[in-house]
């Protein structure tokens, strides 16, 4: 797979040769973001290489890899529509808590706080599983987080005063948070790079699928009168299911590969999944790794640590302050957070829209409108996965077989296209009172530009920095989600005040206007994360796999 240059160094990486003693980390490259990914016969190479250890993920059988996504699956579909249960159940909730007006029992929130407290405990969370996942391992985060949400479904469906209701969501936008972070790590984890965009793309696409499919019937769920408790009883089903598949399915994938012995000489995988050789295991920084010593109780281990330990966990805050800082991260995560407040601006509004004249349409036949979505969602699975492999792997041959991190840029475009066209056709139609055809059909946009701009923005973060995986997730999730909370207070004062359309041009004119901070970047981006990279990229106990 590679040559061997003649050097003074023990240690040669994919992109040439190095002295330790003559050049500094950043000129030895290392250049994290670009790797050898496509032979000179046009054979795609299996990056990172898989080891013989059966703890391995790459290792695992196709049955077993896909159990473990069926796990991730179900628990991301179960957290995130009990989350969303509530925005289709206003009847019945408002009935209950806010029918007497002198009891004023939300006082000092508004019915709608049901909506958006969640999603800022689903951003919060971010800041806390992923962090821990570095310490113990994704399995016990995501094991930790499907019994909360079990937990707090539970006490939702018992809840009999608002605030009760309130911290039992709280509770699940928490557990949500879990699913939406440390899922994406645990997938690039069962991944080779090259299968990364299917992947991704695959759990955004097929879970909004499901999700939005389920929402559709959520009205059927609730009892017309005040019996919303109904819903978050029958979902406890779904939430233990997800508990079970995710115990008995989801081994520990959180793997640091060590050094192997391989034709002669020694094989080392840096942080930035390179690949380094050595003549002997005495140039092996750390010497040779001891063997496997499987758990106690084996791959239903629920609690561990990982080498990194509370340190790697400690070790993420100050990365994830940094990635706030770093520009090639940030404007994603205000993309996303912007993509986000479009979704927000339809689905908040909507329900009014199409039950007021000219619609009038009954309540149930509202709800269905997830239905237009769900197609949005299945078609970001082609766009976003498929065909930017395809993308990428076009690239890398024309560049000698080497991928740099900005030939996922063009997995941008579709997604700011689509989420622009989205708002500003909604806002047209609330206005002119077009056919409600095309309120069903711009959110079929919206959907499919959320989905495809969510694997975008994953792809982008985690193989820009690589080393800075875990904090760039972080920010990402994080910042999106908390900043929708914002977001979900402004939708309706917005709209009073500019109109359906003048709220909507806006949003879309902020989503091309940050969206084209991708041009620059398709130009002077890998100059720019090179310097990033190795000014600050130290500490790399939030890579993919620290070394």
């Amino acid at each position: 797979m590679t040559s061997i240059c003649s050097s003074t160094s023990s240690a040669t990486s994919l992109f040439g040769c190095r002295t330790p003693s003559l050049t500094s980390k950043r000129e030895t490259l290392d250049i994290s973001g670009s790797v050898y990914l496509i032979s000179s016969d046009g054979r795609t190479i299996n990056l990172p290489i898989p080891t013989h250890s059966e703890r391995d993920p790459l290792n695992w059988s196709s049955t077993k890899r896909a159990g473990a996504f069926l796990a991730l699956l179900v628990f991301s579909c179960a957290s995130l529509i009990v989350v969303q249960g509530a925005s289709l159940m206003f009847k019945p909730l408002a009935l209950e808590f806010t029918a007497n007006v002198l009891l004023k029992e939300t006082k000092p929130f508004g019915l709608t706080i049901l909506l958006s407290a969640p999603t800022l405990c689903m951003g919060i969370g971010a800041f806390i599983w992923i962090p821990l996942s570095l310490a113990v391992g994704r399995r016990p985060v995501l094991l930790l987080g499907s019994l909360m949400l079990l937990l707090a479904t539970l006490w939702a469906g018992v809840s009999k005063t608002f605030f009760s209701l309130l911290a039992a969501q709280c509770f699940q936008g928490l557990a949500a948070g879990a699913a939406s972070s440390v899922t994406l790590l645990v997938l690039i984890d069962l991944t080779f790079i090259h299968q990364r965009p299917q992947a991704i793309a695959m759990i955004w696409s097929l879970g909004g699928v499901i999700e939005l499919l389920i929402l559709s019937f959520v009205p059927y769920m609730a009892d017309s009168s005040t019996n919303w408790r109904s819903f978050f009883l029958i979902w406890l089903v779904p939430c233990s299911t997800a508990l079970a598949i995710l115990f008995f399915f989801l081994p520990e994938t959180y793997f640091i590969r060590p050094a192997v012995a391989f034709d002669g000489r020694i094989i080392i995988q840096s942080s930035t999944e390179k690949i380094k050789l050595y003549e002997s295991w005495e140039e092996v920084p750390g010497g040779k790794a001891l063997p496997d010593t499987p758990g106690r109780f084996g791959e239903l281990q629920f609690w561990g640590t990982t080498r990194g330990g509370w340190k790697a966990m400690l070790a993420c805050y100050p990365q994830i302050f940094l990635c706030f800082l770093n520009p090639l991260v940030f404007w994603v995560a205000v993309l996303e957070a912007l993509i986000f407040g479009s979704m927000l601006s339809i689905a908040e509004t909507y329900p009014t829209v199409l039950t007021d004249p000219p619609y009038l349409l009954p309540i149930h036949t509202v709800g269905l409108v997830n239905l237009a979505g769900a197609v949005g969602s299945l078609l970001s699975w082609p766009a976003a996965g498929l065909m930017i492999a395809a993308i990428t792997r076009r690239l890398a041959m024309k560049n000698n077989g080497i991928r740099d991190a900005e030939y996922y840029l063009p997995a941008f475009i579709l997604p700011i296209l689509t989420g622009a066209a989205s708002v500003i056709l909604y806002g047209l139609t609330a206005r002119n009172k077009w056919h409600w055809m095309w309120i069903y059909f711009s959110y079929t946009l919206n959907c499919f530009s959320f989905a495809s701009l969510a694997t975008a923005n994953t792809l982008w973060v985690t193989e820009a920095f690589p080393r800075w995986a875990a904090p760039a997730i972080v920010v990402v999730s994080g910042l999106s989600y908390m900043a929708s909370f914002g977001i979900s207070f402004a939708v309706v004062p917005w709209v009073k005040s500019q109109g359906y359309f003048g709220a909507n041009i806006q949003l879309a004119i902020m989503i091309l206007a940050v969206g084209f901070v991708a041009v620059p970047i398709s130009f002077w981006g890998k100059k720019l994360r090179q310097y990033i990279d190795g000014k600050w990229a130290v500490n790399e106990m939030g890579a993919l796999r620290p070394q």
